[in-house]
């Protein structure tokens, strides 16, 4: 991935309007009436289907498989816990926006963890 500071800022632009997008509209269509495993189970192609847009038109300036895999990462972690938390009960806006944003700077980070492991940048292990 790259660590230029043009391209992380993109990488971090595209991932945080993933994660508001999906999670508002998980808080918008799930609610208590859900099973919380089936919630769980619509979210996750609803939220990849919702950041793919986000992910193609920020790939043309990002670079596409850098900001493709770590918002489909995104999209479909939000879209899990989002719906399970709404299921649970009743969720406002705002925390599911919360939540998406905190959701998808994990899975940006966690993404180029393992990307800089992949590429042997960093050791695993510490010693």
């Amino acid at each position: 991935m790259e660590t230029r500071v043009y391209f992380v800022l993109g990488d971090v632009l595209a991932n945080v309007l993933a994660g508001v997008i999906v999670g508002a509209a998980c808080a918008w269509i799930f609610g208590p009436a859900w099973n919380m495993w089936f919630a769980m189970l619509v979210g996750m192609p609803l939220g990849m289907i919702l950041a793919l847009p986000v992910a193609i038109a920020l790939g043309a300036l990002f670079g596409a498989m850098e900001v493709m895999l770590p918002v489909m990462v995104t999209a479909m972690t939000v879209s899990m816990v989002v719906p399970m938390m709404a299921a649970m009960g009743q969720l406002s806006l705002l925390t599911a926006v919360e939540t998406g944003c905190w959701l998808a700077l994990a899975s940006l980070g966690i993404c180029y963890a393992a990307n800089a492991i992949i590429k042997k940048r960093i050791s695993p292990w510490i010693s």
